[in-house]
Order: structure tokens, then sequence, then C-alpha cells
């Protein structure tokens, strides 16, 4: 578990603050516009960045007393990570493992049957595509076996096979270990996040299950074809997703009520409901 306790941080204008927060194992996902503070979150839940005011406990350690002991146990893949691109991927992950005091050629061997990279591992890591490359990130990140994994957009650049294979991996891989995800895509997660962590405007906004996140919303989701007349008196910031068909206007929408007979309602996403509560903040100013 990490336990957070009157964390801030101040980087120009920017500043987060989360006055009290558990994170539990599983996968957790972090949510929220660009902007509003993830990559900030989990920089700090790394130990990249320092916090200005308060601390940070692992397992009850706190990071400042523990840090060698604390980074051992954490992985980390940044959005943009740079990896050595005129080195072969063999070597690279090999070289990588060394650096982390890992020296079983079998923990390679089995990652790289894992993440498919047998057909490539004498490739040069430049002339990869930037799906496997994120791949490769990832692998490295893996090799210690984290009982904190932290991935900043890990599914940038990935194919639909990919991704679907990097979420069932790491639903599994988040057993007993603590995986946190910052992404912006959430309705790929829809099935796997154990837990919402919402951050809005440098603020923590929720945490808990996907479910309460969603029962905890003021509209309801409402689907249905209408003609262009019709779609063309929806208000705008009603609208979730529209879609033009041969005659008419596929829409998904909220609203407190059904908007007309040819909606029905809808089971909200991870999408719908982050939609739903940003719009309920926009009306609150």
């Amino acid at each position: 578990m990490i336990s957070i306790e009157g964390l801030e941080r101040q980087s120009g204008t920017y500043r987060l603050e989360i006055d009290h927060a558990r994170i539990h194992s599983g996968l957790n996902l972090i949510v929220g516009s660009n902007g509003a503070g993830k990559t900030t979150l989990i920089e700090l839940l790394t130990t990249l960045q320092p916090p200005d005011a308060g601390e940070i406990l692992y397992s009850g350690r706190k990071a400042q007393q523990h840090l060698p002991l604390i980074r051992s146990q954490i992985g980390y893949v940044p959005a943009d990570i740079e990896l050595y691109g005129d080195m072969k991927v063999g070597k690279l992950l090999t070289y990588m493992a060394e650096l982390k005091g890992i020296y079983n050629p079998d923990t390679i061997e089995r990652l790289i049957s894992d993440f498919r990279l047998e057909p490539v591992r004498q490739l040069k890591v430049k002339n990869l595509s930037q799906g496997v490359q994120r791949r490769i990130a990832i692998v490295q990140a893996l090799l210690a076996a984290p009982s904190f994994l932290f991935l900043d957009e890990p599914l940038n650049g990935m194919d639909a096979e990919e991704r679907k294979f990097l979420i069932t991996y790491l639903t599994r891989y988040a057993i007993g270990r603590m995986v946190i995800v910052a992404a912006h895509e959430l309705n790929e997660w829809e099935e796997a996040a154990d837990t919402v962590i919402w951050i809005h405007r440098g603020r923590l906004r929720y945490i808990g299950s996907p479910k309460s996140w969603k029962q905890n919303v003021a509209a309801s989701v409402w689907e249905g074809e209408v003609d262009l007349e019709s779609f063309e008196q929806i208000p705008q910031e009603l609208l979730i997703h529209f879609q033009m068909t041969e005659r008419f206007m596929k829409v998904r929408m909220m609203g407190k009520k059904q908007p007309g007979l040819e909606f029905t309602e809808k089971e909200p996403t991870l999408e719908d409901t982050f939609f739903l509560h940003m719009n309920a903040l926009a009306r609150r100013g």
C-alpha cells in the first residue's frame, strides 16, 4: 500500500495538493484532463520528484528514510522514455538487467518470450516501430519484478493487438502487486481497472472503485438515432459522441431525463463517467 499525507508540489504556477490518500494493490487508473497533474503525481510516487511538503509511505516505510530500498521496488515507464537506439534489443535488456543487479538470464528470456520480442532481439532498437519500442521499455521496467509499477500512457504507439495483450498482462501482474497507469483513453481499461484515481486541477477528486465512480453522477447516459434537424437542437455540452449513419445521426449524450422516445438509457463507460463528472464541475463553475 502507498499512503499519502499532506502532499504538496509547486511547479511554476501549477500546484498539486493531496491531503490524504491510500492506494492499494491492483490496477489503479489515474484519470484527468491534460495538465490536471497525472504525470506530476506519478513522478512524486516514483521518487523522481521530491515533494515540497508532506510524505509518501510505501508499505509503511517513509521514502525519505528508505529511498534506496523503495527505489529498488519501483518500475517506471514515462510517456516519453528514450531507449539506447543503437543497441540491439537483447543486449539492451541484458545491460539494463545488470544495472538493476539482475544476473539471471532466465528472467530476461521469460520477458522476451512473454512480450514477443524474440524476432527482434538481434535488431537495433532505433529500427523498430514505436509500439515495439514501447514493449521493450515496459520489459526493462519489469526486469526486477517490481512491487510498484508505474506506467504513463503505456499504450502510446501500440496497435490494437499490442494494446489488448498489455492490458491483459498488467491485469494479471497486478494480482498481489500495485500497478498505477495514467491514461486518457479510458474505455480500454474498463474491465481491468480495480481503482480510479481522478485528479482535477491538482486536486484529488476521487479515489475508489470504478463502480462507485459511475454511480456518483448527477445525470444518465442516453443513446439513440435522430434526424439531422433534431440533432442540431441538442446542446453541444450534452453530447458525448455522435456518428453519421445512412439516414440518421447516432447520438450518445447525457441528461437527467430521457431526451426523447428515440433514446434508451445506457450503462456509462469510464469515459462517459469522466465526461459526466467534468460537465458537473463546469456547471458548478
